[in-house]
């Protein structure tokens, strides 16, 4: 049986350019990551995660998380603090500023340079969506209200300031494609579609679109209810 040496034979057929061996002669870095990234999270109001063992009793974990900050509102903090936040976005504030974990707070930066990136959010997460929308563009937030305000009024949703500032699509492509499908779908099929699109939520406002097309989508209702015979169905 003939044993092979792995080691042994990456090391004896590596090859190494001149370029590269004096790189690493020298000990210069093999690699550099610039500019720093800092990921940065996002609630809903009285959303906060928090942590805890399957062990601990409900009243020490409220107890322990009652005060606790967390980036996000410490975020609100900074803003009511420093003038200087107030005009940077969320995503621009880690160019000023920077976040202490250990002390739960933003402090003015003093030197370097980082950019921040919003957590990801998929469209049909609701409200946490919309929010992240409205993050990149509200500045100097000091509570969950001011984000969802706009040129003085404040909206009952996020979706619908983010509607307030036209950052949504006008759902047209949606309306469109029901339009297209009804020449060769049939209205069950239609009907099926719509409500794929709805469980994506990927229409910003659903009733505009069934608005557009509820007569595509209606079609072979009443046929359907009268070939199942139901009492007080009439057919024109």
């Amino acid at each position: 049986m003939c044993i092979v040496d792995k080691i042994k034979r990456y090391c004896d057929c590596r090859y190494l350019s001149a370029c590269e061996a004096v790189w690493r002669i020298y000990g210069f870095d093999i690699h550099h990551r610039w500019p720093a990234v800092q990921h940065l999270t996002f609630h809903l109001q009285d959303q906060q995660p928090i942590l805890f063992k399957d062990d601990d009793r409900i009243d020490d974990v409220l107890h322990r998380n009652e005060n606790m900050n967390t980036m996000f509102l410490a975020w609100f903090e900074a803003n009511k603090k420093f003038e200087e936040g107030r005009n940077l976005t969320y995503a621009e504030f880690t160019t000023k500023f920077v976040w202490m974990s250990q002390q739960k707070q933003w402090k003015p930066r003093k030197k370097g340079y980082s950019i921040g990136r919003l957590t990801y959010v998929p469209p049909g997460s609701g409200e946490c969506y919309y929010i992240r929308i409205l993050l990149t563009k509200q500045k100097g937030c000091i509570d969950h209200d001011i984000i969802k305000t706009i040129n003085g009024k404040t909206f009952s949703t996020y979706q619908e300031a983010c509607q307030e500032l036209v950052l949504l699509a006008d759902d047209k492509e949606f309306i469109d494609a029901i339009k297209e499908a009804s020449h060769l779908a049939s209205g069950n099929q239609l009907r099926r579609l719509f409500v794929a699109l709805l469980i994506m939520n990927t229409m910003s406002k659903p009733n505009v679109v069934w608005d557009a097309t509820w007569t595509l989508l209606a079609d072979g209702i009443l046929y359907k209810k009268k070939d199942l015979n139901i009492p007080g169905t009439k057919l024109n």
